[in-house]
């Protein structure tokens, strides 16, 4: 529904993208039946041309998202991350290859790549950032992992309902093979994050955990 605000013309719903979240800032300065504008925070997508509506001498434009432009997915969204365990000669047991998808209820997420047995044992970090936006608690949301395309690899999965952000969830994708084998198994996994915050906005993020391992005969 039109605010009734126009800039040259244009309702200030057609300038800026609603506040899908809800974390939105707000504009005291600007009402409408008592109600201040809010709309989509700025950090979740792209900055207009200053309009010259202004709250506390700064144009709205540098509070939020231009219309379009948000995205409420994390970073890594459609991004591919891999690990893979090549066995050493003469090594024993199995050679296993995992990409792990860390919520941490800090407020931090982590991508881990990482090599164990097959006489390796490496961990890497691919990728990190934020998932909570600045003033929320990590109780306020909860998190569904899934995964598809699992080929070959297992998956350990640490929500496959929603369950509180409040405590620290994984999903991890895994290859394994005989070390002392000639096997060689890979797999590209999409391993699905669904974030839902207490209004029930849910933003959705997709990874892509690219696995294998070979055995060193």
């Amino acid at each position: 529904m039109a605010k009734g605000i126009r800039v040259n013309g244009v309702d200030t719903d057609d300038l800026f993208d609603g506040d899908v979240i809800g974390d939105g800032p707000t504009a005291p300065a600007l009402t409408v039946n008592g109600v201040p504008l809010k709309y989509a925070a700025l950090a979740y997508g792209a900055k207009r041309a200053d309009i010259g509506l202004r709250q506390n001498n700064v144009d709205v434009t540098n509070l939020w998202a231009a219309k379009g432009t948000a995205s409420y997915s994390l970073p890594i969204n459609g991004k591919s991350y891999s690990a893979h365990n090549q066995s050493r000669s003469n090594s024993t047991g199995s050679a296993v290859a995992t990409v792990t998808f860390l919520l941490d209820s800090t407020g931090s997420y982590r991508v881990l790549g990482t090599s164990t047995g097959g006489g390796n044992n490496a961990n890497s970090l691919l990728a990190e950032g934020s998932w909570l936006p600045a003033g929320a608690a990590a109780g306020d949301y909860t998190v569904q992992f899934a995964a598809a395309n699992v080929g070959a690899a297992s998956i350990s999965n640490g929500a496959p309902g929603y369950v509180s952000c409040a405590t620290s969830r994984t999903i991890a994708a895994s290859i394994s093979v005989p070390a002392a084998s000639l096997e060689n198994q890979s797999a590209e996994v999409t391993l699905v994050i669904r974030l839902r915050r207490s209004n029930g906005a849910v933003s959705t993020t997709q990874i892509y955990a690219r696995v294998g391992a070979a055995g060193w005969y």
